[in-house]
């Protein structure tokens, strides 16, 4: 069928029918009035004159997410110049992040509408009332804006986004209106604010106005629906990924270079996810300071200076001998590994025969800790060198104000670094911790492992670690690998292909049960499967290329707070079977074997890795050297948590409990009966009293004091 489409003044379109076609007059002109509706790009009307409420509410969406947007790209030629070298797909990669924050902001501010569009009688009620809707979104649009506003002052100043901390001005109310008055052109300021809040109303009213409620019937009305509903949940969860993960501020944090997470972030956004962090969040200058000399001798600090309080040590370089290379560095961290359910623990069940087998090749710590409980803090607190005290109950990897540290990771210089766990990293915003601090990380997870999925917890420990074991014996060049098992989770799944390789099943008996604190034949097994996949990485990497320059690093993450019979009654009275985890370090020819019982915490492994790989670096936080002699006379682990988490600190047998209600006791861990022996050791019980209490503070403020470039303090002394 052939038809000439002929262009008339007015922008109106001439249907010339040929002779042969079957078309009516009715349908010619159906036809011409629809491309005339929809023609206003050339010159006629701009939109068809009435439009379904489904195509308001979209029109409505995409106005706000391009106003955000266009706020976005103005900040972008505000910070140009810190970009200078950045490249282009980085800032690509950071917009396209930041336009995912802005769809979910505008899917909020646009909700309302959605609401009302939703159900007929709101329908009518909404056109009815579409004044009222303008003032709504008038207030609206005031508020948005004076956030933005405030979000580039705040930049300008701090070079931080806007967060919750800009709401300590409002506690000297005056003396902040003084500071706006006499800092910017505030009358200005202010009727540009109310005009473009006032047009961007008016924008909203005017799509509105053109929406005229539609007759549609009930499969078409319930599609329309779903569509709206699929499009608005899009917008505001913001990614679609196999996890379920929502879009989260660790997003941002896709590099070391915090010029583009400024980039990717949403001020709004920020200040929701800054606000939890920033109540009870901070440090105590007075008592930090207070406290310094005796860290600065406990960490033979280099330069002490209580006024600056410097933490740093430098640790030069150990050279290979010639024809060598530094040593690899692998650390396996082992979910929920707590010491009373091993085979180091007393008692005649081997939960874990492999690890045992594998101690007497290595040096095993008996005493080593987790300073806090749960994964993501002590894969924190291992990265970072500092406890993970984070005094609202959130982790330090969901704190938007601790984000960036200086880790003695970024120190091995020519090192392959990998960060390898069978989920997703998601998970407690860890990606943005470890995106943000270390420098050229590969970060291998979900969707990265040929193995499928076995659980929730993604791939099973037997074939991460079988992977990872083909990933370390075909590296060039010297690499550094920590490998995060979670097997050990409840539904406590074993993957056929570890039956078939050899794993077995075994029963418990209810006695052993009860005395290793086992809740069931499933954990008990479980544990046993990660200990097989362990046996099995092992035993491929003995007969490997790199396995004789390596050292191995295997601990817990923390313990578990399951109560068994097989520890002193000392012990469980100061619930140390929730941090109490084993370490063994495997390093053959390196490492001698033997059993070490001084206390030390998960904060000693990257410094003790960095020392023993020989190389140069410089250490800022809390951790110290195991092998370092300087410090034999002064062991001890610290352990300590949020809010009102009691505070521990075990030195020798002896262990300083606080459980933050008023008792302050003092344990003898090796009785079988718990007695406070503060008054019978005073002195004992005053040392570590205060070395508990020096740990606490100063964790505190380094917690918020290791930025890589140390920025103009945005919090206040709490």
């Amino acid at each position: 069928m052939e038809h000439i489409y002929t262009r008339l003044p007015g922008s109106e379109f001439r249907i010339e029918q040929m002779a042969s076609s079957g078309y009516t007059r009715e349908m010619s002109q159906k036809v011409s009035s629809t491309l005339k509706n929809w023609t206003g790009f050339f010159g006629g009307e701009p939109f068809p004159k009435y439009r379904s409420p489904f195509c308001s509410y979209l029109l409505c969406l995409g106005f706000v997410l391009l106003l955000l947007f266009l706020f976005r790209l103005a900040f972008l030629a505000f910070i140009a110049d810190s970009l200078a070298g950045v490249s282009p797909q980085d800032i690509l990669k950071a917009l396209y992040i930041g336009f995912r924050f802005d769809a979910r902001i505008a899917a909020g501010i646009t909700l309302p509408i959605g609401i009302l569009l939703t159900i007929p009688c709101f329908k009518r009620w909404l056109m009815a009332h579409l004044g009222l809707i303008s003032g709504f979104y008038f207030f609206l649009f005031l508020l948005l804006i004076l956030i933005y506003m405030g979000d580039f002052g705040h930049y300008l100043y701090l070079k931080t986004r806007l967060n919750a901390y800009v709401l300590d001005l409002l506690k000297d109310f005056q003396v902040a209106v003084d500071m706006v008055w006499q800092s910017y052109p505030v009358i200005p300021l202010a009727l540009a604010l109310v005009f473009s809040a006032l047009m961007c109303a008016l924008a909203i009213q005017r799509i509105l106005r053109r929406m005229r409620p539609t007759r549609t019937n009930a499969p078409r009305a319930a599609l329309t629906w779903f569509a709206g509903l699929l499009i608005f949940a899009l917008a505001a969860y913001g990614q679609i990924s196999s996890n379920f993960f929502p879009l989260r501020w660790s997003n941002a944090y896709f590099s070391p270079n915090m010029t583009l997470a400024a980039l990717a972030l949403n001020p709004v956004q920020n200040l929701y996810d800054t606000f939890k962090s920033a109540q009870g969040g901070g440090f105590d200058l007075e008592a930090t300071r207070k406290h310094y000399p005796l860290m600065s001798k406990l960490l033979n600090i280099d330069n002490p200076d209580a006024d600056s309080l410097n933490y740093a040590r430098h640790t030069p370089e150990k050279r290979p001998a010639p024809g060598e290379q530094h040593p690899n560095i692998v650390i396996i961290v082992m979910e929920s590994l707590s010491f009373p359910k091993t085979s180091f623990a007393p008692g005649p069940l081997d939960p874990t025969p492999f690890l045992r087998e594998l101690a007497e090749e290595s040096k095993l710590y008996t005493k080593f800790f987790a300073p806090t409980r749960t994964t993501a803090r002590a894969i924190f607190t291992t990265f970072t060198g500092i406890p993970d005290i984070n005094q609202e109950g959130n982790t330090s990897s969901r704190n938007p104000f601790v984000v960036d540290q200086r880790v003695v990771l970024n120190e091995f210089a020519g090192y392959r670094k990998m960060y390898m766990l069978g989920a997703n990293t998601s998970w407690a915003n860890i990606r943005g911790i470890l995106a943000t601090n270390v420098d050229d990380l590969e970060i291998m997870e979900e969707g990265a492992w040929k193995a499928p999925n076995m659980d929730v917890w993604g791939v099973s420990d037997y074939d991460l670690l079988q992977e990872a074991q083909n990933i370390f014996e075909s590296s060039p060049r010297p690499f550094f690998a920590f490998v995060q098992l979670a097997s050990f989770h409840r539904p406590y799944t074993i993957p056929a292909n570890a039956l078939e390789g050899g794993f077995e099943i075994l029963p418990i008996n209810e006695e052993a049960r009860v005395n290793y604190g086992f809740i069931s034949e499933e954990e008990y097994n479980s544990l046993r499967f990660s200990d097989f996949a362990v046996q099995e990485f092992f035993r491929m990497a003995k007969q490997s290329n790199y396995y004789n320059n390596t050292i191995f690093f295997i601990f817990g993450d923390h313990g578990l707070s399951d109560r068994g019979a097989n520890m002193p009654a000392p012990y469980w009275a100061a619930d140390l079977h929730s941090y109490h985890v084993p370490l063994l370090i495997h390093a053959p020819g390196r490492v001698a074997p033997g059993v070490e019982e001084t206390p030390c915490s998960q904060l000693d492994i990257m410094p003790t890795a960095a020392a023993l790989a020989g190389i140069e670096f410089n250490n800022y936080t809390l951790g110290r050297d195991l092998f370092d002699s300087r410090f034999d006379n002064s062991r001890f682990a610290f352990v300590s948590g949020p809010g009102t988490t009691p505070t521990r600190l075990i030195e020798g047998e002896y262990c300083y409990f606080d459980n933050r209600q008023g008792q302050q006791v003092l344990y003898d861990l090796r009785e079988d009966k718990v007695v406070n022996r503060a008054g019978e050791h005073p002195e004992t019980f005053a040392r570590l009293k205060n070395l508990a209490t020096a740990m606490q503070e100063s964790s505190r403020y380094i917690l918020y004091n290791n930025q890589k470039k140390l920025q103009p303090e945005t919090q206040s002394d709490k």
